[in-house]
């Protein structure tokens, strides 16, 4: 068996993201004022393989793009941060992009073209980069491409850990059965909640994706904190709070590759969720899908601010 020198293979979505921060966000027959605007790698393989590197991890990335400027654009800013590249693969066709209106609130308006990234076929998915990793993270990845990775990344004993993104939550648990079968994490919002399980509450919805198969779920509530319900940890846990909220997107991907790391460096389960928290409740304060501060500032901000977040702790989220 191969060595497992990648702490992290993230397998999904590649995109370029063209950011609009907004005075507001401007209805039918309406303008708004565009007061910033800036281009970047996004996607939600992107994100979480450029957080895990920036971490100070390994990082590797199976994904699809086009010949053309974004593809490029992407491959570029991968191999600065030197995540393992040799997964990608290249198709006909565009690189896929996402449009995203930011408002000053921090509120997001977001339109997405997937292009080369959701032709990714099963048949494509590298076997030996999925060998060498300690975790595999699947996002927003149709389902035949993601049961093909879930099952390499089992055969090759690496833990799955699977976030199904908006469109794919939409499908229903029980069309995602044969996927979670093979999952470990599982990762989703509570909007991705409902979608899945058509319940609202998130204790209730972990409970009925740990059916499946799972031995972890974790329900993400935005700037409420989260739910996780595991063997090593089940309960609420709050989120850090923030004095400014400029970007939220790629926030889900900073937590994934904020936690896997964590886990894959050993790390409990309840460390980890602070530690991933922490990094995501800093990366809404930035403008970009992957900014993230050095890992000096999270572990400072941690530091400060990690009893208010034990404080919290409960069995179930507050009503």
């Amino acid at each position: 068996m191969p060595e497992k020198d990648l702490d992290v293979v993230s397998v999904g979505h590649a995109l370029v993201d063209l950011r609009f921060t907004v005075d507001r966000f401007a209805g039918p027959d309406e303008e708004a004022d565009i007061l910033e605007q800036s281009t970047g790698p996004g996607g939600s393989a992107v994100n979480v393989a450029l957080v895990v590197s920036k971490l100070g991890g390994r990082s590797g990335i199976i994904t699809k793009i086009g010949l053309d400027h974004f593809g490029r654009q992407i491959v570029e800013e991968l191999m600065k941060y030197r995540v393992d590249i040799s997964g990608i693969r290249v198709g006909f066709g565009s690189t896929g992009f996402s449009v995203l209106m930011i408002d000053r609130q921090g509120n997001l308006v977001l339109y997405g073209f997937k292009g080369c990234a959701e032709r990714l076929e099963p048949g494509e998915i590298d076997d030996t980069v999925i060998a060498r990793a300690k975790y595999v993270h699947i996002a927003s990845l149709r389902p035949d491409t993601s049961i093909r990775a879930a099952a390499k990344a089992k055969e090759n004993d690496a833990v799955v850990s699977w976030d199904p993104g908006r469109r794919l939550s939409m499908v229903g648990l029980k069309a995602l059965r044969n996927l979670l079968r093979l999952v470990d994490i599982v990762e989703l919002n509570t909007r991705e909640c409902a979608n899945l399980t058509g319940l609202k509450d998130p204790v209730e919805c972990a409970q009925e994706i740990l059916k499946v198969g799972p031995t972890t779920v974790i329900v993400k509530m935005g700037g409420k904190g989260l739910y996780a319900v595991s063997d090593e940890f089940t309960g609420y846990m709050p989120a850090f709070r923030v004095d400014v909220v400029r970007d939220t997107t790629g926030s889900g991907d900073t937590f994934a590759g904020a936690l896997l790391l964590r886990l894959s460096r050993g790390d409990r389960l309840r460390d980890a969720l602070i530690y991933a928290q922490a990094a995501a409740a800093l990366k809404v304060t930035m403008l970009g899908a992957n900014a993230i501060p050095p890992v000096e500032e999270i572990e400072k901000f941690i530091q400060d601010r990690r009893k208010d977040v034990e404080a919290g702790i409960s069995d179930r989220p507050p009503i």
